[in-house]
């Protein structure tokens, strides 16, 4: 995020066993892989097995319609599906993190975009993995395992998201300043002001209303345009753009053609502002970055805190809305006591997990996770979802807690790569949830909650639209 799961019906499998772990490992004196074994799990998840005897059906499943789900009328793959796997419910992660949680070691499993990946389901893992300066983000190396396709402009100039130490190092302490608790907290005010504006709008208009389009969207771009220094005309243009971009059903064709849109916006925008500085945040970085040598690294930063900025924050406020709608209980504790906001925050974000598809990692060296040895060039994916629904972590995973609290969650991730605007998107999240339903204590769906559709595949899981009423 920035950067930045139930109801009714059975939780996902997510049992461990109490055995010790043995450790899986591959001879350092093993031939590499064929070409088409290079394909197939190295040690599979249940399911995984016979994955090339159904590749036909898997694609073909998807150029069919969905039947409803039993348990919630979400969609659901077969069995035997590339990764990443779709969530079987609304508010549940893909059962298969339960059944890789249980496993010995670490699974591999093939992905979607080709090739295969380690994935980390284990909550200690998870954290040790995202901190682990072993394992890179260097998009462009053959082995990285992105969720889908990447145009190759993306994968060369992804600024921090792209790069390891000590470049990133560098960059980050640049700029991580701006975005402290304590600088963070001189922003409340203004998004005080946006929220109770934009909740002020959508009242005045009267129901029904879409909670995505007419408020989760309109605050949080109107948050970050504001932070950087955009022009408010420009806002269609960029959220376009950006859904193109992060979306799970663009071609990669029109994810090439939105990066290099929004490059040219946004080389435009920074040159500007070193030509004529404003009190905005791009503003004054330009002061932090000579334009003689690190003109394109703002340029990519800027792109990065706009993209990160809204999208998946929105999502959060409209599925967070859901999920409280859809536990009635939940929502009248926040609404008796709105101080709880910080705290049901806290664990709507845990039990979302939302853009738990941003933390892939290659290997830079030979490691071992989990007993499991990796070997240099090896894709990596911790799973901060599956971390967020471990049992040996948390107490009763699959529940919805606002009064839980605990901040030892991994939706912002670990480490050096922890969100950058995480304690902006905490903000915002908090002020919109306690104003939300002090001003529409009636808010309630206006369709049936079966007529929902959910975007699932893509870097931000959310709702696609969120029809309210009072």
């Amino acid at each position: 995020m920035w950067t930045w799961r139930g109801t009714a019906g059975p939780p996902p499998a997510s049992a461990r066993p109490s055995t010790a772990r043995a450790p899986a490992k591959r001879s350092p004196a093993s031939p590499p892989p064929s070409p088409q074994e290079a394909t197939m799990p190295d040690r599979e998840c249940p399911h995984d097995r016979a994955h090339e005897d159904r590749a036909h059906e898997d694609r073909a499943h998807e150029n069919h319609a969905h039947e409803h789900h039993e348990r919630e009328h979400h969609e659901r793959e077969p069995r035997g599906a590339l990764f990443p796997w779709r969530r079987p419910g609304p508010f549940a992660p893909p059962d298969r993190h339960g059944e890789c949680r249980a496993l010995p070691g670490l699974p591999r499993v093939p992905r979607s975009a080709g090739g295969p990946t380690w994935v980390v389901t284990r909550y200690d893992e998870v954290r040790e993995a995202l901190n682990d300066e072993r394992l890179g983000n260097d998009r462009g190396h053959p082995g990285f395992p992105a969720p889908f396709p990447i145009p190759e402009d993306f994968t060369l100039n992804s600024s921090l998201l792209g790069m390891d130490p000590p470049q990133h190092t560098d960059y980050r302490r640049r700029v991580a300043k701006d975005f402290t608790v304590r600088r963070v907290k001189l922003l409340r005010p203004r998004v005080e002001e946006i929220v109770d504006r934009r909740i002020g709008a959508l009242r005045d208009a009267g129901p029904p209303a879409d909670l995505l389009a007419d408020l989760a969207l309109p605050i949080t771009i109107s948050v970050i345009m504001e932070l950087l220094g955009i022009p408010a005309k420009d806002k269609d243009f960029l959220h376009v753009r950006t859904r193109t971009m992060f979306g799970g059903t663009a071609t990669a064709a029109e994810r090439k053609e939105a990066v290099n849109e929004l490059d040219d916006y946004f080389r435009a925008l920074v040159a500007a502002k070193y030509d004529r500085p404003g009190d905005d945040l791009v503003s004054k970085l330009t002061g932090a970055f000579p334009r003689e040598d690190d003109f394109h690294e703002l340029v990519h930063l800027t792109r990065l805190l706009f993209n990160g900025g809204h999208e998946s924050t929105a999502s959060m406020i409209a599925l967070g809305t859901l999920a409280l709608l859809r536990h009635p209980e939940q929502l009248d504790l926040l609404r008796g006591d709105p101080d709880l906001a910080p705290s049901a925050v806290e664990e709507l974000l845990r039990y979302l997990s939302v853009t738990d598809l941003t933390t892939a990692r290659v290997a830079r060296t030979d490691l071992t996770i989990a007993g499991t040895e990796i070997r240099e060039g090896d894709g990596v994916f911790p799973l901060t979802a599956a971390a967020n629904r471990d049992p040996e972590a948390f107490d009763r995973p699959d529940e919805l807690d606002i009064t839980r609290g605990s901040r030892r969650h991994l939706a912002f991730g670990h480490g050096r790569h922890l969100c950058l605007g995480s304690e902006l998107a905490r903000l915002e999240l908090e002020v919109v949830f306690r104003a939300l339903y002090r001003a529409l204590p009636e808010l309630r769906l206006a369709v049936p909650f079966e007529e929902l559709s959910f975007k699932d595949g893509g870097l931000v899981y959310g709702v696609e639209a969120l029809p309210v009423t009072w």
